[in-house]
C-alpha cells in the first residue's frame, strides 16, 4: 500500500499543481501575516511590557484558527483528488464559511497543544536538570516522560484527523478520537505518513512554501485514509477472521482498481502527456 499511496501522492500533486500553488500562497499570505503581527507586537513600544505576552497570545491562537479553516476549507478539493477527480478553487471559496466552526476547534486544539509543548517540555526539564546548577528531581524527568511521549502521539494522530473530516464529515470530537483510534490501530503506518510529512516539510521549507506546504500534506493524509479504509471494508465484508488472518491484507486485490485508474504513469507522461 505505502508504495502506491507515494506514487498517487506524486501524480495528484503533479495534475494539481497550479490550483494547490495558488491556495497555498493564500495561506501564506496570511502566516507571514500573523508572524509579523506577532514579530511586531512582541517588541512594539506601542504594547505596554505587561501585556505583550497576552497581545502575543492572542495573535499566535487567530493565526492557528484562521489559517486551520482556509485548511479546512481545501477538504473538499482533497476528497476528489484523492477519488480521481481534480482540485477547483471555487470549492475552496465555497467551502471558507461551513469550515468556520470545525477549522476554530482544531486550532485551538492544535494552539494548545503547542503550548504544552513549548511550556511544559522545558519547564519539566529544568525540574530534572536545573539550570543553576542544583540538584533536580526524578519527578520532572517523569513528567518530562509523560509530556513528550503525549505531545508525539497527539502530533501523529492528528495527520488522521482533517482526512476524517474530508472523507467523513465527523464533527471534532468524532475526528479527534477515530484520529487516536487509527493511530494504535496503524501505528506503523502513520509514523511512516510522519516521515514523508517530515519530507513535505523540507520541500516546502526550500520552496519557500509554494510546493507541497499545508495543502500538499492534507491531500497526502487524505490519499492514506481512502486507502485504508479499504482494509476495513474487508474487515467488514470477511468477518470471524483471526488476528493473525487481519494483518494479511491483500492490498494488491483491494487496490487493482485505483492502480488500474492511475495507469502507469511512465517519466514522460508528466512532462510530455499529448504524447502518452
Amino acid at each position: 500500500m505505502f508504495g502506491f499511496w507515494f506514487k498517487k501522492n506524486f501524480c495528484d500533486l503533479w495534475d494539481n499543481f497550479f490550483h494547490f500553488f495558488i491556495v497555498n500562497v493564500i495561506d501564506l499570505v496570511i502566516a507571514f501575516l500573523f508572524a509579523f503581527l506577532f514579530l511586531f507586537f512582541s517588541r512594539s513600544p506601542l504594547v505596554a511590557q505587561n501585556y505583550r505576552l497576552l497581545v502575543v497570545f492572542f495573535i499566535a491562537l487567530a493565526g492557528s484558527c484562521i489559517l486551520s479553516v482556509l485548511v479546512f476549507a481545501e477538504g473538499k478539493n482533497a476528497a476528489d483528488v484523492a477519488n480521481f477527480g481534480s482540485a477547483k478553487l471555487v470549492k475552496f471559496a465555497d467551502n471558507i464559511v461551513p469550515s468556520i466552526k470545525i477549522g476554530f476547534q482544531f486550532g485551538l486544539f492544535a494552539f494548545l497543544v503547542a503550548a504544552v509543548s513549548f511550556i511544559s517540555i522545558p519547564f519539566y526539564f529544568n525540574m530534572w536538570i536545573p539550570s543553576d546548577g542544583s540538584e533536580g528531581t526524578v519527578i520532572g524527568l517523569v513528567l518530562l516522560i509523560v509530556i513528550f511521549w503525549a505531545v508525539l502521539v497527539t502530533v501523529l494522530a492528528l495527520q488522521w484527523f482533517i482526512p476524517i473530516r474530508n472523507l467523513m464529515g465527523n464533527n471534532f470530537s468524532k475526528c479527534l478520537k477515530k484520529s487516536y483510534i487509527l493511530f494504535f490501530d496503524n501505528t506503523a503506518l502513520t509514523i511512516k505518513m510522519g516521515l514523508v510529512g517530515l519530507l513535505n516539510i523540507v520541500i516546502s521549507i526550500f520552496s519557500i512554501g509554494m510546493i507541497c506546504s499545508f495543502n500538499g500534506m492534507m491531500l497526502c493524509n487524505t490519499n492514506a485514509l481512502r486507502l485504508l479504509l479499504y482494509k476495513y471494508d474487508w474487515y467488514e465484508v470477511n468477518p470471524g477472521m483471526s488476528r493473525e488472518e487481519r494483518k494479511e491484507v491483500p492490498w494488491d486485490e483491494l487496490l487493482r482498481t485505483d492502480k488500474k485508474t492511475l495507469g502507469p504513469r511512465n517519466f514522460k507522461s508528466f512532462f510530455f502527456p499529448w504524447k502518452e
